[in-house]
């Protein structure tokens, strides 16, 4: 028996660098999948160019993630019967083809083809892939690595937006969508090839420390089991909530914060002399506005990352009702931040608001990993995840529109703020409602 453990402990300890090896590249990965959050920083030279309005630009973010959810759900199913270099691949595809295409986009329909269908669907299909994969080399650590990797989801915006926005002034939007497109294909269809399963023999004493620790479940449910549970339903009412706040700020953060800068706030209480007396509006260039909206979403972004690491942390040392607390007093905070900005014309406290904001959004994405694997184990994981994340499709819907339709109706995003400190109290309200499923 002692040989047997020795072998084990051989085994394990021999295999370690490896799986340090995946976490890197999906790290990488999803870090470049984060862009699809920079969807923003399109929108201003797409209404230049055609004349759009910002209810039907918003619509392009809206689909991409719902056809995210999508992704995710065919990539879930695409694992049981093939590979993840299979997966991978086909993701290499989706975006190289999405991204390319949009470079020639003349219409609206065109463009919610190509990028809000097949980029927002390829982004969905690497990162169930790339997540279920790395994740099954950690049973141990499930939170942790959960929130280490959608930091680089999250942080991606942050670390690659300066670098879009330089291409996008260099080379215009077409060029920028084509390089991206080759990018992506190089480095996803490099991934392919790197990124593969851990053996039965490796993962069995990671797992069975996990659930002698009770940091994963006992049983590992299906999807059909897990959606057969009160914990599911009312866990997914409280990420709606959530995500439908974050994904609202997210797809406009820009344009929101050039309308404080710019002075643009009828309707808001804040004058073009209060602005002026805040330092941002009345001596500003526009191109100087716009790289000072552009780093403000970059703070999301930053806080974005973080709160995943943070709350991955929370997660395996505090527990899940920590977690849940937090990301709904920080969604209500930011909130009230935004708006009393926007209403005195202070720009520090709007970014005082995004970082929040971004803070909670990135916890909330954390807790929905680790919900799934703690709560249902790692076994389904792939499917599992994917079938939680499609509450990002009402609230993808819901929340950007409501941003929008805010803007266009009274010129300001200001009333849009407030409903949104009301969605975070009915967040936090319904945390408490949640607990951990009963054993079978």
């Amino acid at each position: 028996m002692s040989h047997a453990t020795s072998q084990t402990h051989a085994t394990a300890t021999q295999t370690t660098p490896h799986r340090l090896l995946y976490f890197f590249v999906a790290f990488v990965l999803l870090m470049f999948f984060g862009l699809i959050y920079a969807w923003s920083l399109f929108v201003d030279p797409l209404e230049a160019e055609f004349g759009w309005d910002r209810s039907a630009t918003s619509v392009v973010f809206t689909l991409s993630i719902i056809t995210f959810c999508a992704g995710m759900l065919v990539a879930g199913a695409l694992e049981e019967r093939t590979s993840p270099r299979t997966v991978m691949l086909i993701t290499a595809a989706c975006l190289g083809l999405g991204l390319i295409a949009s470079a020639f986009t003349e219409s609206l329909p065109f463009i919610y083809a190509t990028y809000g269908v097949l980029v927002g669907a390829g982004v969905g299909l690497g990162t169930d892939v790339v997540m279920s994969v790395t994740l099954k080399w950690f049973p141990d650590k499930q939170g942790l690595a959960s929130g280490a990797m959608l930091m680089g989801f999250g942080g991606g915006t942050m670390l690659l937006s300066p670098v879009v926005t330089t291409m996008l002034g260099a080379l215009g939007w077409r060029m920028t969508f084509g390089a991206l497109g080759a990018i992506f294909v190089v480095l996803v269809g490099a991934g392919a090839f790197i990124m593969k399963l851990p053996t039965p023999e490796y993962v069995k004493p990671l797992l069975e420390k996990a659930r002698q620790n009770a940091t994963v479940a006992a049983v590992d449910m299906t999807g059909s089991q897990m959606v057969r549970t009160p914990t599911f339903w009312v866990f997914m009412v409280y990420l709606m909530l959530v995500t439908c706040g974050g994904l609202a700020l997210i797809s406009q953060a820009v344009p929101a914060a050039m309308e404080l800068l710019m002075g643009a706030g009828a309707g808001t209480g804040a004058s073009g002399a209060a602005a002026a007396g805040a330092g941002v509006s009345a001596v500003l260039p526009e191109a100087e506005a716009l790289m000072l909206a552009t780093a403000a979403m970059g703070s999301v972004s930053a806080m974005n990352g973080l709160g995943r690491l943070i709350n991955g942390f929370i997660w395996d040392k505090f527990g899940y009702r920590v977690c849940l607390t937090w990301i709904a007093v920080a969604f209500a905070a930011g909130m009230l931040c935004c708006a009393f900005a926007m209403m005195g014309g202070n720009f520090p406290l709007l970014v005082a608001g995004f970082m929040l904001l971004g803070l909670m959004y990135g916890g909330n994405m954390c807790s929905m990993s680790a919900m799934v694997g703690t709560f249902f184990g790692p076994k389904y994981y792939g499917i599992n995840y994917a079938i939680a994340t499609c509450q990002m499709i009402p609230a993808a819907i819901v929340g950007p529109q409501i941003l929008a339709l805010s803007q266009m109706g009274s010129g300001s995003y200001l009333g849009a703020f407030w409903v949104f400190f009301g969605v975070a109290i009915a967040a936090l309200a319904v945390s408490f409602f949640i607990k951990p499923p009963k054993a079978a």
